[in-house]
């Protein structure tokens, strides 16, 4: 998620003077690691269907709910990846943790962090060991939640309806069928398909849940001579609910038919010099659910050693963040090395005299920029 988009967010809660099911203030970060799991997993448990937020330097809303702000090297204050580590080092049940990015905002000349604790269908949230610091405890198997501006105690756990509700959500059971297919989709193991074989594929638990594909037919894009073997077939899925069709996405066969995957998208940015355009997914989208299903829930993007040219984004936010840093940063893309797939896919191209308003190196530059902007964040 962008500063940018946050702030608004950030403020208007703010401005509310109250706190609320998704969103707690702070004036510092935690100084007892147990208080700071607690207020985590309460809001990761919240029945509340958006992203949460947990704001420190800001006072509590008794007092205003003012911006105090937070000082640098302040003590008890974290970084991200100080947060990143201490969720994985806890004993979720199942392996499922909470998804945090703590982002700096400044508002009004005064620093405050946002920890974003991200919406993921895995709820409920809860330990299978005891986890104590300083006198507090949180207890393993206790689900914890948080009902309006308060959290469940840490002495009790939550009510069952409200554990059978974050259930409800977790199986899908409270979707729109549109939307239940693509978390479906989301759980390739529970599908009965044999991709290649079977023009069909059906959900075990929900069998009225159905793909079927349809005969692909030889195509070719750019991407296609990135591979060793150029062809390149295309067919139809059809997602439906009994004889209902819910949505229809395309799928391709690279390399032969060595790799499948979704048909990607394609965007393209403005330049100070020229128009840019790449091929990309949306794993928040129906194509992003389709590409996890496909790839067995890891998401393979190669074949026989080469990558395709398709570059994966968490969201709609996380795909703006690098248009901006691709504008910002024309001249890396300017000077980057396009790699050797891309590089045969121009001399292929152009040996058949294929045409095409994408080019090969541009996305194979492109790529590149995308790699480093990865790694700066990751290390951000």
């Amino acid at each position: 998620m962008s500063p940018f988009a946050l702030e608004s967010i950030i403020r208007r809660l703010i401005d509310s003077k109250r706190e609320g099911e998704y969103w707690d203030f702070k004036v510092k970060h935690h100084e007892n690691k147990a208080d700071f799991l607690h207020d985590l997993i309460c809001l990761a448990n919240s029945l509340y269907q958006g992203n949460r937020y947990l704001i420190f330097g800001v006072d509590d809303p008794a007092k205003g709910a003012n911006i105090i702000g937070l000082q640098p090297g302040e003590s008890g204050r974290k970084s991200q990846a100080n947060y990143i580590d201490f969720i994985r080092n806890q004993t979720f049940a199942g392996g499922y943790r909470p998804e945090i990015e703590l982002i700096n905002l400044v508002l009004d000349g005064k620093d405050i962090d946002v920890l974003v604790i991200f919406d993921n269908p895995f709820k409920p949230y809860l330990l299978t060991e005891d986890y104590l610091d300083k006198g507090r405890k949180i207890k393993a198997q206790y689900v914890y939640t948080r009902v309006g501006d308060s959290n469940t105690p840490q002495n009790q756990s939550a009510e069952l309806f409200q554990v059978e509700k974050m259930w409800r959500q977790r199986l899908g059971l409270d979707m729109l069928p549109v939307e239940r297919m693509k978390h479906l989709l989301g759980k390739p193991e529970e599908w009965f398909k044999d991709l290649g074989n079977k023009h069909y594929a059906y959900h075990e638990n929900f069998p009225d849940y159905r793909i079927k594909f349809s005969e692909p037919k030889p195509f070719w894009e750019p991407y296609s001579y990135f591979f060793t073997n150029k062809k390149s077939f295309l067919g139809t899925a059809t997602f439906k609910l009994n004889s209902t069709t819910l949505f229809e996405l395309e799928y391709i066969y690279l390399d032969e038919m060595r790799l499948m995957v979704p048909g990607p998208n394609v965007d393209y940015v403005e330049l100070p010099s020229r128009e840019l355009r790449y091929y990309f997914y949306d794993a928040s989208s129906a194509e992003g659910r389709f590409l996890l299903f496909l790839a067995d829930g890891r998401p393979v993007l190669e074949s026989r050693g080469t990558t395709s040219p398709f570059l994966v984004f968490k969201n709609g936010s996380d795909q703006q963040e690098f248009n901006e840093f691709l504008i910002a940063n024309a001249t890396l893309f300017e000077q980057a090395q396009p790699g050797w797939a891309a590089q045969h896919a121009v001399q292929a191209m152009q040996k058949e005299a294929k045409n095409t308003v994408i080019n090969p190196l541009d996305i194979g530059k492109i790529a590149v920029v995308y790699k480093a902007w990865r790694q700066q964040a990751s290390q951000g």
